[in-house]
Order: C-alpha cells, then structure tokens, then sequence
C-alpha cells in the first residue's frame, strides 16, 4: 500500500529529527535549558513568600522531591552536602514539595536536618509552570534568570557542582556518560532506515515492532543510570529521541494496518505512547481506550491508560484500569496496592482501605509460604505503609497509627543491606510525627513522642556498639520539651539523648522549632556486656503540665 502524501510528509520531518543532535533540539514540554525560567510564587514551611526575582543576582538550586519517591530519599544526604559545600551570597537552594501536606513535609525535614527552605507547592502552580512529571526533578537557575540545567534523576554533589559552575559562567550544564551515549546508539537513525514505500503491511509492521523494541531497550538503560557512578542519564534528551523514532513508526504503520486488529491494536498504543510523551493526557486516553477495544487484554494499554488517566485526573479510567490490571494478576500484592493507591486518589477511603487489606492478605500469604525471603517481608511492610496512609486520609488516626507501627516492626525485619530496610523505618516514624502534629496544631499542642531505629549518618559522640534510634517528638512552637528515661535500667546500661555535638545521661531538654516538629538521636550501651541482654526502656516527654510515652525493647542478641 502506498503512502499518502501526508504520511510521506509526516516521515520525512521525523527523520530530520532522529539524531541526537537534532532530538535533543526538540522541544518537548516545559522549561527548556538557555531560555527564562518562569516566574514562581511559593510559600516555604515557615510561611514565607518567595519569588523567581528573589533570586536575581544569585544561582538557584530548585529541587522537586516527595517523601514517597525512594529517590528523593536516596538524595537527600547528597544535596545536604552540596549546600554546605556551594550555598553563600551566590547560591541559593530551594527545595519544593508539591503532592503532600505540610506535616508529613515537617516530620522528614526534621528528621533529616534539611537546611534550606523547603516549599509546598499548594495550588500547583509551580507544577505546571516548571513541566513537574518526574521526582526528583532538579534545575540550576543562573543569576539573570535563565534556565541553566534540568536534570531528572537523583544529581550528584559533582553533577550539581559542575551545573552550578556552568550557571555561574552564563553557559548551559551538560549531562553527558558513557551510558547516555549507549543510549543514543540504541536510539540512533541509521539503525532505523524507513521501509520502502511500496513495502507490504507486514513489514511495515515489523519496522514498527523494531522501533518499539528499541525504546524498551532504551528504557530499561535509563533504569540503570547511577549517578554516583558517574552514569547520568538525560531523560528528557532520551525522550526526544524515543518521540522522534515513535513519530516515523506510526506515520509508517499508520498507512499498512488495513483490518489487521494486531497492527491496529499497536498503532493505537503507539499513539497514546507519543501523546502521552507530548503530556496530550485526554488524547492518550483516548488512543489506549481504542487499544483496548480491539485487544481487551493489552498490558501496554492498560498500563499507559493507568498512567494517562491519572495525569488527566479521569477517575473512571484510572480506577477501571487499575482494577483491570489488579484482575490479570489477582495473586499479586503490588496490583492490589496500585489499585488501593488509585481508589484513595479519588477518596474513595471505603474502596481503598478494602483493596489495601486484601494486598496485605496476598503479602502474608507469599511471606508465609517462605519467611526468609528479603522480598516476602518488604512486601508485607509496603502494605502496613499504604493501609496507614489510606486510614490516615480517611480519618481514622487510631488505625492509622497501628499501621505506621507495624510498618516499623516488619521494617526492622527487612535485610538492611535492602535500601527499603531503612526508607520504611523512617517513613514509618515520621507519619507517626505528622499524625501527631495534624492532631495537635497550635500554640497549645500536647506533647508526642514517637521512637525508631536510628538510620542517619554516625552523629558526634555516638559510641561504637550502642544501640541508636531516631526520637521524633511534636508539641506547641517553640516550647521545650523534657525528656527522660522512666524506667530503672539494668546494671551496666546506660542510656544517653544526643543533640548536634553534645549527649546528655538519661535526660535532656529539647527546643521545638516553629515547625512543631523535632528529632534528636537517642543511644542504649551496656558496660562489659552485663545480663540482662534484652530490657525495655521507657521514655517520657512532657512540656506545660503533659507528658507523653513511649516504649521500646533493647535486644543486644541482635
């Protein structure tokens, strides 16, 4: 079958585009790099008003993250250290949140001593104005007010330092390794000669298969970018390349697919693939819906419908594709979870809480059938994390709590060479500390406290051997709270509180930021190793005539 002169038309401007020169040249959506950043309005932790012309004259570090994203929280300590070693009167950072609420926000900024402001992105504005579709998202701002860089993916202290040295000499960042370029050469032109005009339907629907094949491969290289390694990855620049490949495929399949419901089936996923790429949500919608009429059981279809229909914020769509998907794998916890997630998203609590407990019902089931399996535990520990959260939206902070507790118990369970062993430890601690605070706003609040392994960095006068956990504690701005150990100890132990460079024995007083919201490191020891080796130990904290409690057992077994 020949081609029209439209799709002819249509191949030929996709084929100027398939370098990776020109691809990178595309613009896609949002920011592009060497042009103004958008102005912003956003309002930090601490209720202060920032704008873009705030920071004229300096260059900007903003960086978009969540408590959620596993990412993020593989950062965090990175971008600490490059804001000691790059903030001054010429670079600023600001870290901007915009899916949470500002508890949950305060609790992990405590938690991790994050210097800079921090940002919630109430209204989206930002959001949209910034193309946020990714976490985290990092761009480098230089002091006229020009995009510098845009990296989506967790930045390296010397990525960051060399972007913040390109903006401060006006010039665009770079993201360039060895994998990237493995990345181009999977995705280069001269691997995809268009077939002849007068190719029959089948190979051209091979040619189509190729390209998909392709971008599939390029896919599962971007999942394998380490930045600390020196292997970034510039997902946009990839993007571009995938869209112009995927633009030629379909031009090419569109003109052969005739009545054969396989090829039409892959042309309409295709489709949605670029419109979804393009961020034309309600058209990609609609291109994974006609996918489905033809082929019920497309897993790419389904997929993207899941992931278009949610950026669309279609509820109906969403929800039937992640039922759908949950129904093809009706013994696996995390479609359960997906589509407990997908129900909470609509506040369907009553949904959700159901679709969340029968995941936990799967999770035990697997861990039950081989309870040494890493796996089998992370999975049940991810469903106490999403049912807590899911009782937490719907109001029900007494199981909400139970959840988050049981999170830290299968937590602890987790091998901790598994990087979830310590991400669910502190998730689970820091949405008790923002339960608390949600309950217990305003200058009169009741004193919290809540207590988890400790898994930060070594602190100073942290002694080898002890036992270390994370203290979060909630109560009314800028009131101290008084904690101590209740209970006598063993003989032998001790028990010490630390703050920055001091640890004080079995008592200590500690300020509460105007966040509400503090965290400090709490150490158990034994001298000479005397008996017993397992005790539990009680901690108080009281502030204005009322104290809170709470408890832990110390194993030195383990």
């Amino acid at each position: 079958m020949l081609l029209t002169a439209a799709a002819s038309l249509a191949i030929a401007a996709a084929a100027m585009l398939l370098s990776p020169a020109a691809a990178r040249a595309e613009a896609l959506t949002g920011p592009q790099v060497g042009q103004p950043a958008p102005d912003f309005t956003l309002t930090t932790l601490d209720g202060m008003s920032m704008h873009l012309a705030d920071f004229r004259g300096k260059t900007l570090v903003l960086n978009v993250w969540a408590t959620w994203c596993p990412p993020c929280r593989l950062e965090t300590p990175d971008l600490i250290a490059s804001y000691r070693a790059l903030h001054g009167g010429d670079v600023a950072f600001v870290g901007v949140d915009d899916t949470e609420q500002a508890p949950i926000v305060r609790a992990f900024v405590a938690a991790k001593g994050i210097p800079y402001p921090i940002a919630i992105d109430r209204d989206q504005r930002f959001s949209k104005a910034y193309d946020i579709r990714y976490f985290p998202t990092t761009y480098v701002i230089d002091p006229q007010g020009i995009v510098r860089a845009r990296d989506i993916d967790v930045i390296a202290p010397a990525q960051l330092a060399a972007f913040v040295a390109a903006a401060k000499r006006g010039e665009n960042g770079r993201i360039t390794s060895s994998l990237q370029d493995r990345i181009d050469a999977v995705l280069a032109a001269e691997s995809f000669p268009p077939p002849a005009d007068d190719a029959a339907p089948g190979v051209r629907a091979a040619y189509a298969k190729r390209v998909v094949a392709a971008i599939a491969k390029a896919e599962d290289l971007l999942n394998r970018s380490d930045p600390a390694k020196g292997q970034n990855v510039d997902l946009l620049a990839t993007r571009a390349e995938e869209s112009a490949l995927r633009t030629r495929a379909i031009a090419t399949l569109a003109a052969a697919t005739d009545d054969d419901v396989t090829a039409s089936a892959l042309l309409a996923v295709m489709r949605g693939d670029e419109a979804a790429s393009r961020e034309r949500w309600s058209e990609a919608v609609a291109d994974y819906r006609a996918a489905l009429r033809l082929r019920p059981s497309d897993l790419d279809a389904l997929n993207g419908m899941e992931l278009a229909a949610g950026a669309a914020k279609d509820a109906r769509a969403q929800i039937d594709a992640a039922a759908r998907l949950a129904a093809f794998a009706p013994g696996d916890p995390d479609t359960a979870i997906e589509l407990g997630v997908t129900y909470q998203k609509y506040h369907h609590d009553a949904k959700a809480i159901a679709a969340l407990k029968r995941a936990h019902r799967l999770a035990m089931t697997a861990y039950d059938a081989k309870p040494s399996d890493g796996g089998r535990i992370r999975e049940v520990a991810a469903t106490h994390l999403f049912l807590g959260r899911a009782y937490a939206a719907a109001g029900e902070r007494t199981q909400a709590r139970a959840e988050f507790e049981q999170l830290l118990e299968w937590a602890r369970r987790i091998p901790a060479s598994n990087s979830r062993h310590a991400m669910y430890i502190e998730e689970g601690s820091e949405a008790i500390a923002a339960l608390d605070l949600a309950a217990t706003q305003g200058h009169h609040a009741a004193p919290s406290i809540s207590l988890a392994p400790w898994t930060g960095p070594e602190l100073p006068g942290s002694v080898p051997g002890s036992i270390k956990y994370r203290v979060m504690m909630t109560g009314a701005p800028h009131s101290t709270i008084a904690l101590r150990v209740a209970n006598a100890l063993p003989a032998g132990w001790i028990a010490s509180f630390c703050t920055g460079q001091l640890c004080s024995l079995s008592r200590a007083k500690v300020a509460i930021p105007s966040g509400g919201v503090a965290s400090i490191e709490f150490q158990v020891l034994r001298t000479d190793k005397p008996k017993p080796d397992r005790a539990a130990v009680h901690l108080d904290a009281s502030g204005g005539g009322i104290s809170a409690h709470a408890v832990t057992v110390v194993d030195f077994t383990r």
